[in-house]
């Protein structure tokens, strides 16, 4: 290194010495305005996120009116028998709310039309609705059960008192909806916690009676007419529709009509999935986020999902699933780019979005 070289070298560190100098004390306030920064554009950006890409977001009116009414149905049907002893209630009641993983969800019911009307032509309207409701009154069954607390207290002189009192509440006993008949055990238990005693029935384990999804089963196998060997994934996307996932690679079981055809290349095969709709982005068939409640991959709030994600690069081809009417092709705030066709010989919509 040449004497003009290490003069500069000399230079240029000495002067980051004095800028480190000059920066030291200021450092830490540098690094929570940072933060500071980095948080609030986070919440800003959530916030806005979770306006603009609400469930409602560019949904039709008419769709819209039957999703409202589907929530308004599914309400119903999650309290029209239900029972504590003798009496009627129009309440869920258990104490640990042990009904929730047994209710039937709106969406359940808009799948179960969704599969009428591709596999029947079926109109999707009140009509339809209220003859797919009509077999999926739930029912729930309650026992009055008391809860006795004793508590134990000394005075002064060390002489003990003990005070009972007493609690009421109900627990399920029985279900019979959409997921199963089930019934519910129970057993007398007393735990002490400290100078109180409490003495009552505790839940031991729930009991399947028949096959899981009987109803659902025997209305698919009745009504739609779904064979056998489709009876098992055609169940699970109509449950996976409320709960957020499908462990398929496509739902082809929605599009068993022979109205029109789209080839699929996948693994390498060439596949031909017949039916109302083609396939929408040919050669790509991985699905990165289906239909259904989700958590949000940004907001992270519990929501339902309104469409159905397909992994593709950019400038990949998409075509239109069916014949229709461009009603939409702009820039949608929640949805980015975006394409909306009505199917008006369907009543339904579809949106290609990247």
């Amino acid at each position: 290194m040449s004497l003009k070289e290490k003069a500069k070298s000399k230079v240029k560190n000495k002067a980051k010495k004095i800028a480190f100098k000059v920066i030291k004390p200021f450092l830490p306030f540098i690094i929570i305005i940072g933060l500071l920064f980095f948080a609030i554009c986070s919440i800003i950006d959530a916030i806005f996120v979770q306006e603009v890409q609400t469930d409602d977001a560019s949904m039709p009116p008419a769709q819209l009116e039957i999703k409202n009414k589907c929530i308004k149905k599914s309400e119903y049907l999650n309290t029209c028998h239900n029972y504590k002893g003798s009496e009627k209630t129009e309440y869920l009641l258990d104490m640990n709310n042990r009904e929730n993983d047994k209710l039937i969800q709106w969406s359940h019911l808009y799948a179960l039309m969704a599969f009428h009307n591709m596999t029947n032509h079926t109109k999707i309207d009140e009509n339809l609705l209220n003859q797919v409701a009509k077999e999926f009154e739930s029912t729930f069954k309650y026992e009055t059960v008391t809860l006795k607390v004793e508590t134990t207290t000394k005075d002064e002189d060390g002489k003990e008192t003990t005070s009972t009192k007493e609690e009421t509440s109900f627990v399920l006993i029985e279900s019979d909806t959409i997921m199963g008949h089930y019934k519910y055990n129970y057993q007398e238990q007393t735990t002490t916690n400290g100078n109180t005693k409490i003495t009552g029935k505790v839940f031991t384990n729930e009991e399947l009676i028949g096959e899981k999804y009987s109803r659902l089963r025997e209305y698919l196998k009745n009504k739609l007419h779904i064979r056998k060997d489709d009876l098992d994934k055609d169940v699970e996307i109509v449950i996976q529709a409320a709960n957020g996932y499908y462990e398929g690679e496509e739902n082809v079981s929605w599009l068993q009509n022979n109205n029109s055809s789209a080839t699929i290349i996948t693994d390498g095969k060439s596949l031909v999935a017949k039916g109302m709709f083609k396939w929408p982005i040919p050669g790509y068939t991985k699905i990165s986020s289906h239909f259904g409640m989700r958590v949000h991959p940004i907001t992270k709030v519990y929501k339902l999902h309104t469409g159905t994600d397909v992994g593709a690069p950019m400038g990949a081809t998409f075509v239109a699933m069916a014949n229709g009417t461009v009603i939409n092709a702009s820039y949608n705030s929640a949805y980015g780019n975006m394409v909306m066709i009505d199917h008006r010989q369907w009543y339904c919509y579809s949106l290609c979005t990247w």
